[in-house]
């Protein structure tokens, strides 16, 4: 098993102010160290400094994307795989390359624990690399995977597909991949639920959601919590793994994450342009397993953390016609 590593580093910690006309905030400001908290109240006091939607945005954009050190280990390179990962030597990404991946080109993306660190960019950082071996498939997997199928059964599956014909291939769905969900408005059974069932932020929720015009959420299509939200935008959700022909991201221009989200609602975003944008998309039989929130916060903190993605989605989901390229509203 051959290794091979491409460093692209930045600042692990948050640096001095940098000056630079027409920057909103400093680029590298103190607001990170907030929004990085492992504190609730120091998350929302991040989202206190905010005045409305726009600005929050406009910080977002401004925002660094972290290091993205490049790992590679060879392996055939008509279906190559995306990881990105904490830790090249972790459990996670060992796991990946001595078990479920084994025997495909696999491009980790190193991030460490970075104080930046950007998950939609170190995809696209992945998603570059990829496209000089001019593969028939990418794949862009999380790390925290659990092994169902053999890769062996994957790389058949693919191959035997015509990458000309099928745009973005989904797999059996697992409950936070290739499964439907959709974009709609909570209804008043959620705000009531939101106050009762979730005392620690719910009410701090619903206040961010009225300041940063958060009027759209992520929501199952079927179930108990489905009876929280209206009738929506329904679409597959790429989420922890997704398929793609390499002449497909080719054609989008290559960065298909857009690099605005924080480590969250980014998959939801392509999941949504795929749908909308008529991508041809295919069903193989292939199951893969996931261990969600792993490698990242879970509960509360990533809750309210990931109010930053839901207000640049609700954005461009209210500006669809100009930024989705789509008439209509749900």
């Amino acid at each position: 098993m051959k290794f091979s590593k491409i460093s692209n580093s930045s600042l692990l910690h948050c640096p001095v102010e940098y000056n630079q006309q027409g920057v909103f905030f400093s680029i590298v400001d103190y607001r990170n160290n907030y929004f990085s908290s492992d504190k609730l109240n120091k998350i929302i006091e991040f989202y206190e400094g905010f005045e409305n939607r726009d600005q929050l945005i406009r910080w977002m954009n401004e925002r660094p994307k972290g290091v993205s050190n490049i790992h590679e280990v060879d392996g055939n390179k008509d279906v190559i795989v995306i990881v990105p990962t904490i830790d090249f030597n972790g459990k996670f990404a060992r796991e990946c390359r001595e078990n479920i991946f084994k025997g495909l080109h696999i491009v980790f993306v190193e991030s460490g624990k970075d104080y930046y660190f950007n998950f939609a960019h170190n995809c696209n950082v992945g998603i570059k690399k990829s496209l000089e071996y001019d593969p028939k498939w990418i794949i862009v997997s999380n790390d925290d995977m659990v092994k169902i199928d053999t890769a062996k059964l994957l790389q058949e599956q693919l191959l035997a597909l015509n990458e000309k014909k099928y745009d973005v291939i989904f797999t059996q769905p697992s409950k936070y991949h290739s499964s439907s969900e959709k974009i709609s408005r909570p209804n008043i059974l959620f705000f009531v639920y939101s106050l009762i069932m979730n005392k620690n932020c719910g009410r701090t929720a619903l206040k961010m959601y009225k300041k940063f015009l958060i009027r759209y959420l992520i929501s199952p299509i079927s179930g108990k919590f489905s009876k929280l939200f209206k009738n929506g935008y329904q679409y597959l959700e790429i989420q922890d793994f997704g398929i793609f022909s390499s002449l497909w991201i080719s054609k989008v221009g290559g960065s298909i994450y857009d690099e605005t989200f924080i480590n969250a609602a980014e998959d939801t975003d392509l999941s949504i342009r795929i749908k909308i944008e008529n991508a041809r998309t295919m069903i193989i039989d292939y199951k893969i397993g996931d261990l969600i929130g792993s490698t990242l916060d879970t509960g509360n903190l990533r809750a309210v953390r990931s109010i930053a993605g839901l207000t640049y989605l609700n954005w461009k989901w209210d500006n669809k016609k100009n930024v989705f390229n789509v008439n209509g509203s749900t």
